[in-house]
């Protein structure tokens, strides 16, 4: 797989962010519940984030042809994730095909993001490229499986983030 130019890549990358921040303000809004809301809204500033740093490397890129380091503090999503596995601390979702949909969206998102900049990363002969295309990977992974373990518990699958809250089976 040949490498992107990395201006394409990036401009890529900055409108897929940009439609994750407006569908994450636009889900924040019509959710009722204010766990479901508040997990949106942090979502939405994750990738405002992110777009933040995108549009730094584009810069650099145009004006010195050169990838930039970029430190990407844990996001408050990266640092919750494990904590709430930790502790199988239940988070409420709001109930309805309306709540759903837009977590499964959310979901689906956060995949083809994963994907892009995994694949970019892959493809990329930069260090710097690759290290900041890496990090993107890590915190939309975070993303995904918080919307995961949200759609698992609405869904009371018995699983919340992979872990057997309940067995039905006689010890």
């Amino acid at each position: 797989m040949a490498e992107t130019d990395p201006i394409r890549a990036l401009e890529i990358a900055l409108s897929t962010e940009k439609n994750g921040l407006k569908t994450y303000i636009d889900f924040a809004y019509r959710t009722k519940d204010e766990s479901g809301k508040n997990m949106f809204i942090r979502l939405a500033a994750d990738e405002f984030e992110h777009m933040a740093i995108l549009e730094k490397q584009r810069e650099s890129i145009q004006e010195k042809e050169c990838w930039i380091s970029v430190k990407l503090e844990k996001s408050e999503i990266e640092k919750l994730t494990p904590a709430l596995k930790d502790k199988i601390k239940k988070v409420k979702g709001t109930e309805g095909l309306d709540q759903m949909s837009a977590l499964r969206t959310a979901l689906d998102m956060e995949e083809r993001a994963i994907k892009f900049y995994g694949e970019q990363q892959q493809i990329s002969t930069d260090p710097k490229a690759k290290d900041m295309y890496l990090r993107l990977v890590n915190m939309e992974q975070a993303h995904y499986e918080l919307i995961q373990a949200e759609i698992d518990y609405i869904d009371k699958t018995g699983f919340w983030f992979d872990l057997r809250e309940f067995s039905l089976e006689i010890e």
